[in-house]
């Protein structure tokens, strides 16, 4: 069974630099802020931080106190078995109705949960799909 919904995700693009990830998460971390997901990826001197937490307003807080380039994104959460094929269930659902995903990365809350964080070209009409 899967169960799908909205959430907002921060995205901090900047200079990839060694210890930029800790620098980020430690501001995070100190506030008290627990992150649920995250991606971090290098495209030559640049560096992606995409975050979605609980506490999104006050993780977009934390960045802008940092003066880091920060921006939102409505992304779709997933939660699902932990198990072999939930991938598989998710994009074949999403292909079916033709909605194309943009992005899509996933995490194990525990050994048989798992949470999903995927953006699509129709988020609205992707998470009624999904929990369909």
């Amino acid at each position: 069974m899967l169960k799908a919904k909205m959430a907002k995700e921060a995205i901090v693009r900047l200079d990839n630099r060694t210890g930029v990830l800790a620098q980020v998460t430690r501001n995070i971390a100190e506030k008290g802020i627990n992150l649920e997901a995250v991606i971090a990826t290098v495209n030559g001197a640049d560096a992606v931080i995409q975050m979605v937490s609980h506490d999104h307003q006050r993780v977009m807080d934390v960045l802008r106190e940092q003066q880091l380039e920060s921006q939102e994104a409505r992304v779709i959460l997933v939660e699902g078995e932990n198990r072999p094929g939930l991938l598989q269930l998710i994009t074949d659902k999403l292909a079916k109705e033709n909605i194309d995903v943009l992005y899509l990365y996933a995490t194990a809350m525990s050994a048989d949960r798992c949470l999903v964080v995927l953006s699509s070209v129709n988020n609205e009409w992707a998470v009624m799909v999904l929990n369909s």
